[in-house]
């Protein structure tokens, strides 16, 4: 059995467990609300998992930018897509593909997180960055990617610097955060 399905279910059989967010390993191990070292944040909440971000290069790098492209519309390989950090096909499908054959979190079916999914980790306070840095360090203040489109041409993002929700053209890049039910 998954390490993150059979924590849902002991969570749901005891009462009174007041945290939402929980740091997992790379291995699906819930590790202490402390760790400095995960790769993947549990919210027990909304039941989903998401991706964490990394300070060093390569497929997590928290510099990676995207173009929206979804092997039917969007934008494959155009004027902004060369900042990840394979150069080439920076974009959001391949992005998906690549993290699921990564196996990261021992999870195969991450996917781009609607626009809604999105908001729920916007945190309002004093902070210009309004996510909870503690479980996603590494958050730019930029826009990210959501699954939501407006038409072949424009998708939403949703910047984490004012917590509302934008439509950019497919062409432009822009961070990606994947997500996975967590059954």
């Amino acid at each position: 059995m998954n390490k993150i399905i059979l924590f849902l279910s002991l969570l749901a059989l005891s009462a009174g467990a007041g945290a939402k967010l929980f740091k997992v390993s790379d291995l699906g191990n819930i590790l202490s609300k402390d760790a400095n070292e995960f790769s993947c944040v549990l919210d027990s909440k909304t039941k989903l998992v998401w991706e964490v971000k990394s300070s060093k290069k390569g497929l997590q790098d928290k510099q990676n930018t995207y173009t929206w492209f979804d092997d039917d519309s969007g934008v494959e390989n155009g004027k902004y897509s060369h900042n990840c950090n394979w150069g080439e096909n920076c974009n959001t499908a391949a992005f998906v593909n690549a993290i699921n054959n990564e196996n990261v979190c021992k999870i195969n079916s991450w996917r781009l997180p609607s626009e809604a999914e999105l908001r729920t980790l916007i945190v309002y306070g004093d902070e210009d960055l309004l996510i909870n840095t503690s479980f996603f360090p590494n958050t730019k203040l930029k826009s990210y990617w959501s699954s939501d489109q407006i038409d072949e041409n424009i998708a939403i993002d949703v910047p984490f610097f004012y917590g509302g929700v934008k439509s950019s053209d497919k062409s432009f890049d822009a961070h990606i955060r994947l997500v996975s039910d967590a059954k």
